[in-house]
């Protein structure tokens, strides 16, 4: 594990702000359950929180490529804590309703539509270029820890000392962030030359668009994401599918999949993959297309959980070495004054997909038996892999070409 105070200081204000987002929104989802007694107004907040996200993170990126990065990350986290805390405040007061609970959830969604882009926009200018994959998988092993750590928190938390003091530690940890972040040092990032926004954002989608290898690479970011959706809706189906307690089952397979994926990413902090990035995205996407197929015949080859839970972590650990291969190439591979730009589609692409892989996965469950579709799926993951790496290779060697020539790429 390499030292860098800087990335310490980015990764320690991650890990308590999304820890404490994580059993926020479980309170958040038990707390309108068990007020209103309705799914679906449950599910229209989840919603409310996740649609800005998707739709300010198309255009987001031109604000994030234009400002300063560390005043914007410090902005949106303090602005964060205020509308936590004012639903805290709200709550504890006896007011707290429906509309103010959407609201807040809109504009958490619309500053995370300018925060998520920002930090692997940072990365790049704290890190040396070969220290990129590992800064990266640190950034996973974060979020790892936090899917692990912030719902089991949040669920204890809930029921042993309620709603309000949830709230409240919630807004405290986005306060604790923006400190952690006032003390990082950035270096000046290039900007790019000054110009209207509009044409900032068409420039940007004309670089994405103008870049065959990178379409590539957000093609598997899709996949990737949309592979996370279907095991969201796989697990409870499954689990209920083995023998004995559903609700036992589902907590030893999400127990497996979250272990896999912080072995990945503390492995990849150690590890050494420069030049190999592209190598390992699309085989680890072709991975997760065996994984699936093999989750889909998992209660036939074995009638207990121990096989699944194998699956689930090895898919865990398949997605954190996809997600920090991709992003180490698309910050090798995007210029400092268009990085911004560019995860900020990224991460409009991954909130999209997985929303709607659920969607369609649970349609299907319902309509086709499981294994079937869990097979095909698996089988079209890896043939798009196999087909996405055969083009990139071919670019690359187009690329090679072109430079030894002295034409430009």
């Amino acid at each position: 594990m390499m030292k860098n105070k800087n990335l310490t200081l980015l990764l320690s204000g991650q890990l308590v702000s999304q820890t404490g987002d994580k059993f926020y929104m479980l309170a958040l989802s038990m707390m309108v359950l068990e007020t209103t007694g309705s799914p679906a107004k449950t599910g229209l907040v989840l919603f409310a929180g996740l649609l800005p996200v998707v739709g300010a993170g198309l255009f987001s990126g031109v604000v994030v490529d234009r400002v300063n990065k560390k005043t914007l990350l410090i902005a949106t986290d303090l602005f964060r804590g205020f509308i936590v805390s004012f639903v805290a405040y709200q709550y504890i007061q006896g007011s707290l309703g429906l509309g103010t609970i959407l609201t807040s959830q809109v504009l958490l969604g619309l500053n995370s539509a300018f925060f998520n882009p920002t930090i692997p926009s940072i990365i790049p200018g704290i890190v040396k270029k070969e220290n990129l994959s590992k800064a990266n998988a640190g950034t996973q092993f974060v979020s790892g820890i936090s899917n692990i750590l912030g719902p089991a928190a949040g669920g204890i938390m809930v029921a042993g000392t309620g709603y309000f003091i949830v709230f409240g530690l919630n807004a405290l940890s986005f306060f604790i962030s923006a400190g952690f972040e006032s003390l990082l040092k950035i270096p000046s990032m290039t900007s790019g030359p000054r110009e209207s926004l509009g044409r900032s954002l068409k420039k940007g989608y004309q670089f994405i668009y103008g870049d065959s290898r990178l379409m590539n690479i957000l093609l598997m970011v899709f996949v990737i994401h949309f592979f996370v959706g279907c095991v969201e809706v796989a697990i409870p189906v499954i689990a209920d599918l083995l023998p004995g307690k559903g609700a036992a089952n589902m907590g030893a397979i999400q127990a497996a999949f979250g272990a896999g994926s912080v072995v990945m990413a503390l492995a990849l902090s150690y590890a050494r993959i420069n030049g190999r990035e592209s190598f390992l995205l699309f085989s680890a996407v072709g991975m997760i297309g065996c994984v699936i197929s093999l989750i889909g015949i998992s209660r036939v080859l074995d009638p207990n959980v121990l096989f699944p839970m194998l699956l689930f972590g090895l898919a865990g650990s398949s997605i954190i070495l996809a997600g920090t291969s991709f992003q180490t190439l698309i910050q090798n591979r995007t210029e400092p004054h268009m990085i911004g730009r560019v995860f900020g589609v990224v991460s409009s692409l991954g909130n999209f997909s997985i929303p709607f892989a659920m969607l369609v996965y649970g349609f299907l469950f319902e309509a086709f038996d499981l294994r079937r579709v869990m097979g095909f799926s698996g089988l079209l993951i890896i043939l798009t892999a196999t087909a996405s790496f055969l083009s990139y290779g071919k670019r690359e060697k187009l690329a090679e070409a072109k430079t030894r020539s002295g034409s430009p790429v």
